[in-house]
């Protein structure tokens, strides 16, 4: 029966990486006081080489501050798991790792766990054996520090379309720049602008001779992907750092285009901040995308990193291009990459890019390396789990039929077990495609891996991160997104007929607060007459305005339900349904919204 249960367990199907990519990755050091003083920007642009066993090479052109690029030639390491993060030696930085992920698209990433006070975004797209014709049109967005420093740094957005053979259609671009029209978004009109293309997918563009007073101007590499699908491309003149990226366009494209999950990353700098960050992005083709991020800043405050859970509402036209609440962003590449930017936000210079997460499946007992979400937010893969947080594990084979427990939630149920770091976990549902489970409370480390054991057959391993806290509140609609699950003091419900009031208290219910004092055993519920509090310290905001915390502590009668007894400002700035944001030490949460009357 051991000799069986090894023969049956299902090896997740591991991501290769591998092959010759085009690669652009620009890095900007600061003093580590002012988000806006860049001390050290460096860019690399060239070809790096993965050869599917954990090394790769490279060759390319570096530039550091205003010198002229030289050449540069490397190698490090890599390590991919089965659910397509990736750790990247840092080709630009000697000690650092990206946080990198993997698609069949593009590699994308930034050095989020580095120590040191630098912020980057790492793109790499598979380079074509032969044969490349450019062929848009494409729509682009940019991001450039003229000379490593914010005093001419732009965003931009602009389609590209070819005319003739090496030559591009009239076109307009749409952005700022911090040293034109006092930042204030404008448009530029281009005409003239040519491009080379080799067979190799190795080419430029030139767009007029270089003119800070521009938006866009001058010449950049371009290289385009094997698919055809992603441009990528930036300058190697002296004090070029910036990055241009596109996505191929599309046509007939609505909301419902948007559908499937990815992986994103991006680079921004705001009056109070820098930041870059990398993460995942669900879709669903309901005009709102679901983001969960880890993020490296530096303001004001001081610099850390937060994993940031969030929604942000979009809208496309027929071409793929629209808007991503504040930002302007283009769906592309036939639905398979997005690429946004900040310009109508003041302020504001930013670059993002996202491509399809590769799809996983199995045969036998499996569980999808991206399927740990936790139970209230469903935010998407890479979100860490937490002690004490009701998560939801998907896959396939994972129980025989549907079971659910009542508390306190046994460590079998239906012949279904879950172990986590080696401690079984409690279960309150078991069915072939889905689990909720409960993280035991002694869970710590860096990371855990789960394994599902399904009547004797044990799963695949998944490893996923972990952290203190994971807040998830959670929606009436159980969506993740939307109006929360909030109640009043007498227990009925808020929502638009019945909206709570400034000054008042109300009863909000989460997941992912983490440990409590006094503990209790994993799976039992709190009891009403005692106070289960959270040792993390908690914020709660309501339309930006920071509410008055009353108890944080687990709710009675429910194992994995926190309860946040919360007295809202009592002279909020607005009214309706405002968003509902929860801030811990190292985890801030902004999905759901409050209805309020004010």
């Amino acid at each position: 029966m051991i000799l069986a249960g090894i023969l049956s367990v299902f090896a997740s199907p591991a991501q290769t990486l591998s092959g010759k990519y085009y690669f652009r990755h620009v890095s900007l050091s600061t003093d580590g006081v002012n988000p806006g003083s860049f001390t050290d920007p460096r860019t690399l642009t060239g070809t790096i080489t993965f050869d599917a066993n954990g090394g790769y090479s490279y060759i390319g052109q570096l530039l550091t501050g205003m010198n002229a690029a030289v050449s540069q030639a490397n190698s490090g390491r890599y390590l991919l798991d089965a659910a397509g993060f990736l750790s990247l030696d840092s080709p630009l930085r000697i000690g650092a790792k990206i946080n990198a992920r993997f698609g069949l698209e593009a590699v994308i990433g930034s050095s989020t766990e580095s120590i040191d006070n630098t912020f980057d975004l790492f793109v790499a797209i598979p380079a074509p054996s032969g044969g490349a014709v450019f062929s848009g049109p494409y729509n682009c967005m940019s991001l450039e520090f003229p000379g490593g420093a914010t005093a001419n740094m732009r965003s931009t957005q602009f389609p590209l379309g070819q005319s003739s053979p090496g030559s591009f259609q009239p076109f307009s671009v749409f952005g700022h720049a911090a040293g034109i029209s006092l930042g204030r978004p404008l448009k530029q009109q281009v005409t003239g602008a040519t491009y080379s293309m080799g067979a190799d997918g190795l080419g430029s563009i030139t767009v007029g001779a270089a003119d800070n007073a521009q938006l866009l101007s001058g010449g950049r590499t371009l290289y385009l992907s094997a698919s055809g699908n992603i441009v990528l491309g930036g300058s190697t003149a002296a004090g070029g750092h910036d990055i241009v990226i596109g996505v191929k366009a599309v046509t007939g494209a609505t909301n419902a285009t948007w559908n499937a999950s990815f992986w994103g990353a991006g680079l921004r700098i705001d009056p109070s901040a820098v930041a870059s960050y990398s993460g995942a992005l669900a879709a669903r083709g309901q005009g709102k995308l679901t983001w969960s991020k880890r993020i490296k800043a530096l303001s004001a405050d001081g610099r850390g990193t937060v994993d940031f859970t969030g929604i942000n509402a979009y809208t496309l036209s027929p071409d793929g291009t629209g808007t991503a609440d504040f930002t302007q962003v283009s769906l592309g590449g036939a639905g398979k990459a997005f690429a946004g930017a900040a310009i109508n936000d003041p302020g504001a210079y930013e670059i993002y890019f996202g491509v399809q997460a590769p799809a996983l499946a199995g045969t036998g007992v499996f569980l999808n390396p991206q399927g740990v979400v936790n139970a209230a937010s469903s935010a998407p893969a890479g979100n860490p789990i937490s002690p004490g947080e009701f998560v939801t594990l998907y896959g396939t084979g994972l129980a025989k039929s549907s079971q659910t427990a009542a508390p306190p939630y046994p460590l079998i149920l239906n012949g279904v077990s879950v172990s986590i770091n080696n401690k079984p976990a409690p279960i309150y549902y078991v069915s072939s495609g889905q689990l909720n489970v409960l993280i035991p409370f002694a869970t710590t480390g860096p990371t855990a891996t789960i394994v599902v054991r399904n009547n004797g057959v044990n799963s695949n391993p998944v490893t996923v991160p972990v952290a203190a806290t994971s807040p998830g509140i959670y929606a009436l609609d159980q969506s993740g997104s939307g109006a929360g699950a909030i109640l009043h003091a007498d227990f009925s419900l808020v929502n638009a007929a019945n909206p709570a009031l400034g000054g008042e208290t109300v009863l909000i219910y989460v997941t992912g607060l983490g440990t409590v004092t006094p503990g209790l055993d994993d799976g039992t519920a709190g009891k009403s007459n005692t106070l289960y509090q959270t040792d993390a310290d908690v914020a709660v905001y309501v339309g930006g305005q920071q509410a008055h915390v009353e108890f944080k502590g687990l709710a009675p009668g429910f194992p994995g339900l926190y309860q946040l007894n919360v007295t809202l400002p009592q002279f909020l700035k607005a009214s309706g349904n405002l968003p509902l944001a929860i801030q811990t030490l190292n985890a801030y949460h902004d999905q759901v919204d409050i209805a309020v009357l004010q």
